[in-house]
């Protein structure tokens, strides 16, 4: 009994040593792609924020991508100055307000369709039977695993 639990516990091992494989290739190739894309992370994540709301200061922008407001004030600025964003006051003397120009739009609009299409193609070409099934479990994955991540949480930070 002991030798068939310790079995289990090696296979465990060894799946969790593959999924981290698959994962770690998935992450080298999504930098790939990112590194061919005309944006930058940063200023994705911006246009992204930005694509279909108010016009919204730094402090709103920090808040909403939970990021310290100096780290987005750098963002924000040198999205301005390569014309992705355009600002303007609501108020005199008030914060400025950012929103996405025409060539910021644009130019998010093509690398996200570049970024999908890319998605998109390699579920094709899994077929639409074994797509449904990944994208299926792949959610579920993704539930599982944040329950446990979560859970890990909660006692880590139980012991500070």
């Amino acid at each position: 009994m002991v030798a068939e639990g310790s079995a289990k516990r090696r296979d465990d091992i060894a799946r969790g040593r593959e999924l981290a494989g698959i994962l770690t290739r998935l992450d080298r190739l999504r930098h790939v792609h990112e590194n061919l894309a005309e944006l930058g992370t940063a200023d994705l994540r911006i246009l992204w924020l930005l694509r279909e709301r108010q016009p919204s200061t730094l402090a709103e922008i920090a808040a909403e991508l939970k990021l310290e407001q100096s780290t987005v004030n750098r963002q924000v600025n040198a999205a301005f100055a390569a014309d992705l964003l355009s600002r303007e006051r609501r108020e005199p003397g008030g914060p400025y307000v950012f929103t996405p120009t025409q060539t910021g739009r644009e130019a998010f609009e093509r690398d996200v369709t570049a970024s999908l299409g890319a998605y998109e193609s390699a579920l094709a070409a899994m077929g639409d039977a074994d797509a449904e099934r990944f994208l299926r479990l792949a959610r579920r994955f993704l539930d599982d695993y944040s329950a446990v991540v979560a859970d890990d949480d909660r006692h880590s930070g139980a012991q500070d």
